[in-house]
């Protein structure tokens, strides 16, 4: 019971702080209530994790001080109106109640998945790991490691108060209802532009694109930042049409909050940036726009810069680190930082920058994907392409409306955002994009729709939308099938981990005979989460403490900076050959 409490106290103050925003910029009666609930939510999980961050670093993370604030948040909530919950089911027609009940069943699968102890690498590595970590020191410190520690974390600063009070269980649960908001705003959004069947058809197709299901139950921060781009990308259109400044604000924070949760934010920044200075008539209230928006991205995205900049003296660390780094740091430096970047080019690009390869990366990684792509596991699947010729026509039909339309300006962000994301260098795992992919998909959804509708190609498009569900249903529910046997079996929580976690057959042994006095050696980073001891994860890529460069260390070396930074025992993970009769 008291994790239900936890998470619901989460949501309430989400909700609270995103209508308290909402009402202090005045933008209550430009939508209506299913819109208010779901971009309050969206805009007050940005504040939650803003919030979250000086309570961290001022050391108040015990649990009545965390309590108090979720209290205090959530009594904004009164501001929010009442709402017809739920879908009003007597509109749809067979199709559509097909639709709503296989959306039912997703959700399901969803919370199962959630009941689960988690063992994504990446969640178990850092996601869910640095939050942990935060909690038992009672403090948000800083996290020398390059990558996965001197990052922005915004997103974590929300899984704090759900871990804290209520457990894995309460963080589990916490993502999956986060990733579900951002679904909810798909739907929403939808709903501004299309029927109710066709709203809740996008909807499940986005909430069972491969790249969805794999991160939205689990600490990835993707899912959670579409959050951010449909509030900014819905808020610049709705100041074009307005002229309101309002909107212009709430811009702003959406996707500061987004460069707060990942680098790759300040390229959704410099997009609607652009298209403030592209699509402003007035010189002079272009540049009060451009300033206005200015101030709000600065405003929402600056904590994790700031203090980069104060650990390290890059605040995009280690990006600029040659220029602006700190001469004292022991776990990194100029030259590393250099190795580094090269490095990185090599795991993180696979196709040149150019514009053919522009034009055809989404195809490549659809059709005919690269491993670095990882688009098998965690692609867009075929919605897109196949929705896209139907999409062109329709933009052609009603080129007339265009011009007027929010849909234009919806358009405009993801192909900026997709240029700026293929040239800066930035890695090619098509993940990255998924913050971007349900306003594609509403852009290219409404088209769609519009185009078959003036014809007979509405057979061909509904072929096309119900191949997409075939597939992407079919591989949510293999996905949901560990997580199905894990709750309907006898299985323990230790043999579910031994199946599903490289090495976490060592980790009860390990808890059990290291003490604290001890640190443990690995270079796994899989079972980061579930360790109790004090540990040194050696990757060459995240610190220089321990030299590991291929070709760079001896073991003398090796063996004197392991004790340098108290290392007592040391895990490796090798595969032994066995030894075939003829040689035996």
């Amino acid at each position: 019971m008291i994790t239900l409490i936890v998470v619901f106290a989460n949501l309430t103050s989400a909700l609270g702080l995103g209508a308290i925003v909402l009402s202090i910029l005045k933008i209550n009666k430009y939508i209506n209530s299913w819109e208010h609930w779901t971009l309050s939510f969206a805009i007050g999980f940005g504040v939650l994790g803003w919030l979250m961050f000086p309570i961290g670093i001022g050391g108040f993370l015990s649990t009545w001080m965390i309590w108090t604030f979720l209290f205090l948040c959530s009594l904004g909530v009164l501001l929010l109106p009442n709402i017809r919950f739920p879908v009003p089911t007597k509109k749809l027609d067979t199709i559509g109640k097909a639709l709503f009940i296989i959306l039912t069943l997703t959700l399901f699968f969803d919370f199962v998945e959630a009941l689960a102890p988690p063992f994504d690498a990446d969640s178990l590595a850092y996601h869910f790991n640095w939050p942990k970590r935060f909690i038992a020191d009672g403090v948000v410190s800083f996290i020398p490691q390059a990558w996965t520690g001197a990052v922005p974390m915004l997103v974590q600063m929300t899984y704090i108060p759900p871990l804290a009070l209520g457990g894995e269980t309460a963080l589990t649960l916490w993502t999956m209802v986060a990733s579900w908001a951002a679904a909810a705003l798909v739907f929403v959004f939808c709903r501004r532009h299309l029927s109710l069947k066709w709203s809740l058809a996008i909807t499940l197709i986005y909430l069972t694109t491969p790249a969805v299901v794999y991160g939205g139950g689990s600490g990835q921060v993707e899912p959670k930042m579409t959050l951010f781009v449909l509030v900014g990308a819905w808020a610049i259109a709705s100041y074009l049409k307005t002229g309101n400044l309002s909107f212009v604000l709430l811009s702003g924070l959406a996707a500061g909050f987004f460069a707060g949760s990942k680098y790759m934010g300040l390229l959704f920044v410099a997009t609607i940036g652009l298209i403030i200075l592209l699509r402003g008539n007035d010189l002079p209230k272009t540049l009060n726009a451009g300033i206005t928006f200015s101030f709000a991205a600065f405003l929402g995205g600056f904590q994790w810069y700031a203090w980069n900049a104060i650990n390290t003296g890059d605040p995009v660390f280690p990006m600029f680190f040659e220029w602006l780094g700190r001469d004292d740091l022991e776990f990194w430096s100029a030259e590393y930082s250099v190795w580094f970047k090269e490095n990185l080019s090599r795991m993180e690009r696979d196709v040149p920058r150019s514009l053919w390869w522009l034009i055809g990366y989404p195809f490549k990684a659809t059709f005919d994907p690269l491993a670095l792509f990882e688009a098998r596991r965690t692609g867009f699947g075929p919605f897109g392409v196949l929705l896209l010729p139907f999409a062109v026509l329709g933009a052609w039909n009603f080129r007339d409306r265009i011009l007027k339309s929010s849909l234009l300006t919806y358009a405009i962000v993801c192909v900026l955002f997709y240029i700026l994301w293929f040239f800066t260098g930035s890695s090619q795992r098509i993940r990255h994009l998924l913050p971007v992919l349900p306003l594609f998909m509403v852009v290219i959804g409404v088209a769609a729709v519009r185009f078959s509708s003036l014809n007979t190609l509405k057979a061909p498009l509904l072929a096309a939308v119900a191949l997409t569900l075939i597939l992407q249903l079919g591989g949510h529910g293999i996905f949901s099938l560990t997580y199905l046997k894990h709750l309907t079996s006898n299985n323990n929580r230790t043999e579910y981990l031994s199946r599903n976690v490289v090495m976490y057959d060592i980790v009860p042994w390990i808890n059990k005979n290291l003490s604290s006095l001890d640190r443990l050696y690995l270079s796994d980073r899989q079972i980061l989460y579930y360790l109790k001891v004090p540990y040194f994860f050696g990757s060459p890529n995240v610190q220089a403490l321990v030299e590991l460069r291929r070709g760079r260390f001896g073991q003398e070396t090796l063996y004197q900076q392991l004790k340098s930074v108290g290392v007592t025992h040391i895990l490796l993970n090798y595969k032994t050959n066995p030894v075939s009769s003829r040689e035996g």
